[in-house]
């Protein structure tokens, strides 16, 4: 085994499988990390991690294939789509369709992440560059180690451990959730420590000591649930939840607001992928949660019974296009056709569209809807409600704990967040009740197929599906469903056993 001591800068054919053969690489943007001394060496050996992110974010259809059985998304039941519907019709469980298209998008892009920052920790070693530099870009490196790891745990189940600068063999062997979460959680715990407090980030997109606790929060929330359950972690995540809240930094905007252009990076944001229209990074969100006739590629749009259980008022009208944009194309720009919008249940596909996308798309780049606005990672409501929950699950319940339901319950109203009503106010809460509201809060933001399986609710989300859906379940759900296969090119390239016999809890 090798090193891999050096880090590709220009980001074009760098692709990362399960092989013992050597990585392929463009060698024509190679940077060192063997004499690393300045803050510009260190923020350039930074880059190619962010930019593996931006990578992965950038087709959110892609990367969330292997998410779309959640009650929040489906997608449309013709074109293309057919990968994306495996998942939607929960029509895998025991191996099958690990070789469909799309399932490694994240697959590579967070392996990719993963070996970035080994070589880079790595190379951090023998930096002459001030410690406290030098610890704070290794706690970047590890945050975004941490939350790579992260996702491919709860998508894929336990993986295995690589944390050190060397090209795996393809003999690795998969570790069990426990021993991942534990890794995960100690790169967190560096991270929390030596990373800059919000606002103080070098650059705006960086993550921050607020960043990690959020992050770790979630992890302990999902480590106290399936398939793990330790719930004493429920106290963690609460811990956790609660010193950013008490960093008295991160606030929510107002719902109306949210989703400008202008409210990137907001202070509601927590962490965030980037996007650029100055260098054209351009990000695919708003192109797939479009349907065609407005432009887009009718990737991923909400289920109707989700749309239908929506609580009315402010963030209902924040999040869904219930008039869809009836667009076309024309003499090499986009035009708006005549009537300039249609109901969704007169539109093609009968179906609302998620405006937290499409709010801030950019019609003047392509013949498609695309945008530049940064994807939100984390959000401050994110937090209250993992603080909400945590104590509501290990039953310490309090006023704090009810407020931080109550701040984002009022926002979703349109209302003050800190001003009391008792017309909206919860006045106690069960688990259920809070995961519920942070479906509703998160809508759309990959984040409720993650919830759905770590409180075993998936199968009761399915029972629920519309049947006026035009994407029809194949299978009910079971346990079988609540991780994705490992793609088939990377168990053909290693000695990785494919799931369900595979997967290990502890």
């Amino acid at each position: 085994m090798k090193y891999t001591h050096k880090i590709v800068t220009i980001f074009i054919s760098l692709f990362f499988v399960f092989s013992c053969s050597d990585l392929e690489e463009d060698t024509s943007g190679i940077l060192s990390l063997d004499n690393l001394q300045t803050e510009g060496d260190l923020v350039a050996a930074l880059t190619p991690l962010y930019k593996a992110l931006q990578y992965t974010y950038s087709n959110p259809h892609f990367m969330r294939t292997n998410t779309y059985g959640s009650d929040d998304i489906t997608t449309w039941w013709g074109g293309n789509k057919a990968p994306l519907r495996v998942f939607d019709q929960f029509n895998y469980g025991n191996g099958e369709n690990a070789d469909i298209n799309w399932l490694d998008w994240d697959w590579v892009g967070h392996w990719r992440t993963i070996y970035y920052a080994n070589s880079l920790i790595d190379g951090l070693k023998t930096s002459t560059a001030a410690e406290s530099l030098v610890n704070s870009v290794e706690g970047e490196a590890k945050f975004l180690r941490a939350f790579a790891y992260f996702q491919l745990v709860r998508e894929h189940g336990n993986m295995p451990i690589i944390l050190d600068g060397m090209i795996p063999t393809g003999n690795e062997q998969r570790a069990t959730v426990l021993e991942n979460y534990k890794h995960i959680e100690a790169d967190l715990l560096f991270a929390e420590a030596n990373l800059a407090a919000p606002g103080s980030t070098p650059n705006v997109g960086r993550a921050s000591s607020a960043a990690a606790k959020t992050l770790l929060a979630d992890l302990y929330l999902t480590w106290a649930g399936w398939p793990v359950k330790d719930d004493t972690k429920y106290a963690s995540a609460a811990s956790k939840s609660k010193e950013v809240i008490d960093m008295n930094y991160h606030e929510l905007l107002p719902i109306a607001d949210l989703w400008l252009m202008e409210n990137a990076n907001s202070k509601e944001s927590v962490f965030s992928v980037q996007f650029s229209s100055s260098e054209d990074q351009r990000n695919g969100h708003p192109a797939a949660f479009s349907f065609h006739m407005a432009r887009g590629w009718s990737d991923c749009y909400p289920e109707l019974q989700f749309f239908s259980d929506f609580p009315d008022g402010a963030r209902k009208d924040a999040t869904f296009v219930t008039d869809i944009p009836n667009r076309g194309f024309a003499n090499g720009q986009i035009i708006t056709k005549d009537p300039a919008t249609i109901p969704w249940e007169e539109s093609e596909r009968f179906h609302p569209m998620y405006k937290k996308y499409t709010l801030s798309e950019d019609l003047t780049v392509v013949g498609r809807s695309m945008g530049y606005r940064p994807v939100e990672i984390y959000r401050y409501a994110e937090v209250l409600l993992i603080y909400a929950e945590a104590k509501a699950a290990s039953g310490t319940t309090d006023a704090s704990a009810l407020d931080a339901l109550n701040q984002v319950k009022r926002r979703a109203a349109g209302l003050d967040p800190f001003t009391p009503d008792a017309s909206i106010d919860a006045s106690s809460a069960t688990v259920i009740d809070i995961v519920d509201e942070k479906g509703w809060e998160l809508a759309g933001e990959h984040k409720r197929w993650f919830d759905l399986i770590r409180t075993e609710r998936l199968e009761e989300a399915a029972s629920n599906r519309d049947p006026n859906e035009h994407v029809v379940l194949i299978n009910q759900p079971t346990k079988a469903n609540y991780i994705a296969p490992i793609p088939a090119e990377a168990i053909a390239t290693s000695n990785l056993v494919q799931n369900p016999s595979g997967f290990k809890i502890q």
